[in-house]
């Protein structure tokens, strides 16, 4: 057996997985969902393989027009691409657009449906290896996700990240004595149960001396409320 490094399976997918906040947006369109800039999702692809075309894209596109006529829907097939560590990895994908559709005014045809579609695809093929994997799971509807990765992204982004470091356990610190107080002057058990929960997840894998002191107040306080 050999000495180098052995790889996960996971490798690709955890360097790729968190989204950059700057580059998302909501949609309030069916249901509502979380959009994700498309040249965003290129670059980093850039990144990580190389140019489009070369070190990532698709090597097949193929529009299928054989619904076209009946619902103005065209499917999308192609072969994703992608060159990691020297390696070619490749995979079919398909989708489809509703290029043409019948309205008040007649039928309407959407020109752009072709670059829609393609673009649409990549991004369908990244998240199949990983890229924003965080939206896709759900991961930005959790408020303390959110928090969390816009703490990390601050600190990649400050000129001192030490400063950003400090600044951020103090603002903990400030916010974790606020919900303290709101415990302690509590009156009602199901308040400081989602007191305590919320704040404890925030200092999880933060500061360990801020959490037991937090728990200790919970306790406090759910003995106080059962003896009143």
């Amino acid at each position: 057996m050999g000495g180098g490094v052995e790889m996960s399976n996971l490798d690709l997918w955890s360097s790729v997985e968190k989204t950059n906040l700057d580059f998302v947006k909501k949609v309030n369109q069916r249901g509502g969902y979380t959009a994700i800039c498309p040249q965003y999702q290129l670059k980093k692809a850039t990144e990580k393989f190389g140019s489009y075309g070369k070190g990532f894209g698709l090597s097949e596109s193929n529009f299928d027009m054989s619904i076209y006529e009946y619902d103005g829907v065209v499917i999308h097939k192609a072969v994703f691409f992608y060159v990691l560590d020297g390696e070619r990895c490749e995979f079919p994908i398909s989708n489809a657009i509703q290029a043409a559709k019948t309205t008040q005014n007649g039928k309407y045809v959407d020109i752009d449906f072709a670059k829609k579609v393609e673009t649409n695809t990549v991004s369908k093929a990244l998240s199949k290896i990983g890229f924003n994997a965080d939206v896709y799971l759900g991961l930005f509807e959790d408020d303390d996700y959110l928090f969390n990765l816009g703490n990390e992204q601050s600190i990649e982004k400050a000129a001192n990240k030490d400063e950003e470091r400090a600044r951020q356990a103090e603002a903990l610190s400030v916010d974790c004595e606020r919900v303290i107080e709101q415990i302690e002057s509590s009156k009602q058990l199901n308040a400081v149960e989602g007191l305590y929960k919320a704040m404890a997840r925030r200092l999880k894998d933060k500061d360990q001396k801020l959490l037991i002191k937090l728990t200790k107040a919970k306790d406090a306080a759910k003995e106080r409320l059962s003896n009143d």
